[in-house]
Order: structure tokens, then sequence, then C-alpha cells
């Protein structure tokens, strides 16, 4: 048995204490590392074994944890990842998402694998961490600013620019709480889901501010990182299948989707393309290639998307903003009927500046207008504001009022759901949400039946498994029908863990598109554990396990696993006309329960299930 962690942690994860401005530094075991890794499987335990059930997200004692994983700040690409995990606004249950950037590369060479905090601030803070200076700091003069505001004091406040200096916040709606409230950071780089914004507004933490650090990290088998770090990216360059990724990002999806149905068009209200727009605009080098633009990576990564553009026309026109990736252009334009790129891009980043999910956006956008325009919700209760489909400048008005919650705002900052059960009548019938409070991702998913059932039952505020990548690893087959119930159902079953081990890794998901051999491979060379695949689906199916049981502790219960009527209704035009998942949606709850072995009336993973990942000690807590 190992005596020391391996090289490539850090070896320490900061806690703080807001309440008491307590800090002080936890250090890992060899067993804990191996078996929680980091990211996802770190804030799981930390959150079973922290946050009971009568702690809710707003509560000072919910934690909020910020971890990177063992691949973080190595040479491979994309290792500056981010994973927050937290109980979250929307749902009250577990949240699990990512961010990019150099936060976790920073914080790694600054000596740190991952941020807790506890507590709350009696005034608002800021943590500044350089190397072995770890302190909170004033924050009153950085409140009211955006994200790139916040990150520009910083960076002048401490005589820092560009990667020497790592800046996340939860920008204006995080002060304000607003449910959907996110995480941003390092200029386009945003940990989005289940209102984890709100939960670091609420701990009045404005920022975490990260100096470059100075320490180095150690890998077991030099040679052999290098080498599969350089085969996983040729495989990501010239693999058809991930090539068009490599080249533009998520951009293809815009096109991609639309010819499956899978485009969000008006709020779910049609599948159909406008008449009059070009799709020639909306392809991947259209979008790229309409803008003046410069690559914008992440830490040690070759990919080409995270690009900054300046907007060629408009009322804006000149300034610098973040190409949108994909839930971008669908967020803020394709869910609210905007198909004007340069508008599209613009709203974006002041979705980004004012640190709110760009998803949630989109459904609660597209909610609003088309109930205004069906007379579900008036001008006066808008403030006199009309919000016709596609019109940006009138969103961006609606999202300033909700960020700071005045007027209508106040409602909508409670997210769709929520706004759409307070207006009630027709109104509730239009909104796109699941049963839990949470929302999809930027996709029609009546085309996508997988992603709505991962999305109503997942765990972690998002899809859990996401969109098969090489799920034959799994045991899956290569290709299903995807209206078929039986085979969808297994296929999300059957992937379930493949995320949760990505998310583990301190690496970006568009990065580790390789196999999970190749990422075994990696971890195995710069840990020296010899770490196989079975072990990587053994550890994420243990750590969504874990999510799932402390989600039921929670009170979100099978019954909740359902998505909303306009969410799960029959689509009337388009390529996936008439499939109705609906009828289906019990046996394919029911087939995804047995493929997973959780008990179908509580949601808690089975005894047996438990057992066989290692979580006997859950066993008497859920089944007494």
């Amino acid at each position: 048995m190992a005596t020391t962690v391996p090289g490539c942690y850090a070896g320490q994860i900061l806690r703080i204490d807001l309440t008491n401005s307590h800090i002080w530094t936890q250090p890992w075991t060899p067993d804990m590392a191996r078996t929680y890794l980091g990211g996802a499987g770190l804030g799981a335990k930390i959150l079973w074994d922290e946050v009971p059930a009568e702690v809710s997200w707003d509560h000072p004692d919910n934690r909020l944890v910020m971890a990177t994983g063992p691949l973080a700040g190595l040479p491979a690409w994309g290792t500056g990842g981010l994973t927050v995990v937290t109980r979250g606004a929307l749902t009250n249950g577990a949240t699990n998402t990512q961010a990019n950037g150099f936060f976790g590369a920073n914080l790694k060479y600054s000596g740190y694998d991952a941020i807790v905090f506890q507590g709350q601030a009696p005034e608002w803070v800021y943590l500044y961490i350089n190397d072995d200076t770890v302190e909170l700091r004033d924050a009153s003069a950085l409140l009211g600013k955006d994200t790139w505001e916040t990150q520009q004091a910083l960076e002048q406040t401490l005589n820092l620019t560009g990667h020497q200096l790592s800046v996340y916040t939860s920008g204006v709606a995080g002060e304000h709480q607003v449910r959907f409230a996110a995480i941003h950071g390092d200029y386009g780089h945003v940990a989005s889901k289940n209102g984890c914004g709100a939960v670091m507004g609420n701990k009045r933490v404005k920022a975490v501010a990260i100096v470059r650090g100075s320490r180095s990290l150690g890998v077991n088998d030099p040679r052999g990182l290098w080498l599969a770090a350089e085969e996983m990216a040729h495989d990501l360059k010239f693999d058809p299948s991930t090539q068009s990724l490599y080249e533009y990002g998520t951009l293809p999806g815009v096109v991609g989707l639309s010819r499956l149905g899978g485009l969000p068009i008006k709020n779910y209200t049609t599948n159909v393309v406008p008449e009059g727009v070009d799709m020639e605009q909306w392809s991947a080098s259209g979008l790229r290639n309409g803008f003046d633009h410069r690559g914008h990576q992440c830490n040690a990564c070759g990919m080409h998307h995270c690009h900054t553009q300046v907007l060629s026309s408009g009322p804006h026109k000149g300034q610098i903003v973040d190409e949108p990736e994909y839930e971008g252009w669908s967020g803020a334009g394709w869910a609210t009927g905007c198909t004007d790129p340069v508008a599209v891009s613009w709203l974006n980043t002041q979705l980004d500046r004012a640190c709110v999910d760009v998803n949630e956006f989109g459904w609660l956008m597209g909610w609003v207008m088309e109930c205004q325009e069906k007379g579900y919700i008036t001008t006066e209760q808008l403030g006199g504001l009309e919000v016709k489909w596609g019109d940006a400048e009138a969103a961006n008005t609606l999202l300033q009022m909700i960020i700071r919650r005045q007027g209508f705002g106040n409602i909508l900052a409670e997210g769709v759901k929520r706004a759409s059960e307070i207006v009630g009548g027709p109104a509730a019938d239009c909104a796109i949400y699941t049963l839990k409070g949470d929302s999809p991702r930027g996709h029609d998913h009546r085309a996508r039946w997988e992603e709505m059932l991962d999305t109503c039952t997942g765990s972690g505020g998002t899809i859990d498994s996401g969109p098969p990548v090489r799920q034959t690893e799994m045991g899956q087959p290569a290709r299903i029908n995807p209206f078929d119930p039986e085979a969808v159902a297994k296929m999300v079953g059957g992937t379930r863990g493949r995320r949760h081990f990505e998310d583990s890794l301190g690496t970006c998901i568009f990065t580790t598109r390789s196999s999970i051999a190749m990422l075994c491979r990696i971890l195995s060379a710069a840990t020296g554990w010899e770490f196989s695949k079975d072990e990587a689906v053994t550890f994420g199916r243990r750590t969504a396990a874990l999510m799932r049981a402390f989600n039921v502790r929670c009170g979100i219960t099978p019954d909740l696993e359902r998505p909303s009527k306009r969410y799960g209704s029959i689509p009337v035009d388009g390529p996936a006309k008439g499939q109705d998942i609906g009828k289906n949606w019990d046996h394919m709850v029911a087939v995804w329960y047995e493929m997973v072995g959780y008990d179908r009336q509580s949601g808690n993973p089975l005894p047996g299930t438990l057992q066989e990942l290692g979580l006997e000690a859950l066993i008497p807590v859920l089944w007494e």
C-alpha cells in the first residue's frame, strides 16, 4: 500500500470557514485520493458527509466545493479544469458542474487540490491565493461589478495580467442570489448548473483570485504520460468523430441538431427553421468566419474553440465578446427566436457578464416571450417592457432586472419552474423544466429522448451520462433507434458513471472524448496506480450512487423525475413530428432503474448495488 499521495496531486485540500475567517488545510491520504480522485468524486463525498438533510442550499452549513483532479496542471490538453459541487439553488439537491480556463492549474501550482467553503462571511469578501498566502480580503469595492469588471479590477489591484491570475466570481446575479446564478471566470468560462453562483453569493464570496503558483507537480511515468497525451491529441485532430470538435468546438451543433429536430426554436413551439434564415450563415465555418476572431484557449490546450470575436455590425459594432459555444447560440438565440448571429453573440456575453446560466435564461426568456404574445403575461407586469420574439435588446433589459431582482425580475430570478408556478394559469403549461426544478441543456429533448431521461433522472442538476462517447466500451451497442424507449433507457442506464469519472480528473470533457482506456492510461502514467477501465466505471457509478443517495435524503424522490408539460410534449412539426415520449415515460424510467440498480419506490441505490460499489456503510443509513 502506498504511503504517500502521487506527485500529480498538490496533496492538500484548502478549508475556509467564512463565519469565523478560519483557514486551514486538510491533507489527502493515499486511500482517499484513489477512492475519490478529486472533482465530482471528492465533492460527492463531502456533500454526503457534511451536508445533512436539514441544511438547505442557502444554509451557512452548506458546502461549496471548488475542486480540481489528478490531471489538472499536467502537460495534456484541457487540464485547467474546475468542478463545482454543492447543494444547489434550483433543485435544493446535489450540483456537479464544470468550467475550464486556468483555475485548476493555478490552484494546483499554489499547492491545493480543492477549496471547500463553509459558513457565511459577515461582510462581502474575496479569497486571495498566492502560494502560501491565503487570505479573505474585503470585496466591498467589487460589489455591483460584472464578471469581466471584477476580473479587471482585481488584475489592476494585484498588478497581474493574463494567465498570471485566474478569477472566478458569482457576478451581480450571485450578489442577489438569483437561483440560476453561475460561477464565471477567465473571461468566458462558466460553471453554470443548478444555481451554484447563488450559493457562492449566499456565502458573501464575491470572487476567488488565484495567482499562478510556483510549485511543481510530479508524475510517475513522464514518458508514458507524454506519449498518451500526444496520442489523445492526435485522435482529436484526425479522428473523423472528433475532428470538427477540434476545429470548431461545439459550433457544428446548430445545423446538425436542426436537421434532427433537436434545435430548440421559440420555446419548443416549432422545430422548423423560420423562412428566410440562411442556415449556411449558421454553419460552423459561417459562424467562425462571420467575425474577426482570435483564440482564447484554456490551460495547455490545442483545441480551436473558446475564441473571442469582434461584433461586425449592429448597435454594438466593434465590441469584443465571447464566441458562444453551441448552448450560447441556443439559449441566447434560437430558444428566444433570435436568428441574428451578431445579436446572439452580444447577448451571450451579457449573460456571461451578468453570471447566469445561458440555458435557464433561454427557457425563461422564451417562456416570457410566448406568454406575452399570448396575453398570459402583460406589458404592465413587465414594467412597460415589450419582449417580442428575437429581441435581444429587450431580453438584455429584462436580464438586468432579473440579476438585481427589480420589479417582475424578482419573480423571474426564481427560475422558470418557480416563476411559472407563481404566474400560474395557462402560462404554467408553457414552461420547460423538470419537476425537480432544474432545466435541460440547450436542445429540444423531444428529439433526443436519451437526454430528457438523463436530465430527469440525473442527480447533479444537469445530465449525468451525456451523449454516449464510445459506448461500446461500456457494453452498449454502437447505434440505437433514438425513439425506441427500451433501447434509450438501457443506453442511459448502461453508460451511467462515465461522466462522473471524467468530471473527477481536472480535465475538459471536450478533450477527453477518447476511450475510457486512454483516460485510464494517462491517469496511470500520472499516478502509478495501474488504473483499469473496470475501476474507472466502478468509480463513476459509485460517485453517481453517492449523489443519488444525497438527493433522496434531501427529499428529491422518484415522483419528481418527470418533465414539465411543455418539456415532455409532442413535436407538432419538423423531423421529430409526432414522437411521443410521454406514453413511454413510465416504462423508460422503470428500465433505467433496473439498469442502474436503484429502488423504483424510494429512489435509493439497492443494498446489492451499494455492496458492489464499495458503499456498504450506506446500507444501514438508507435501508433501516
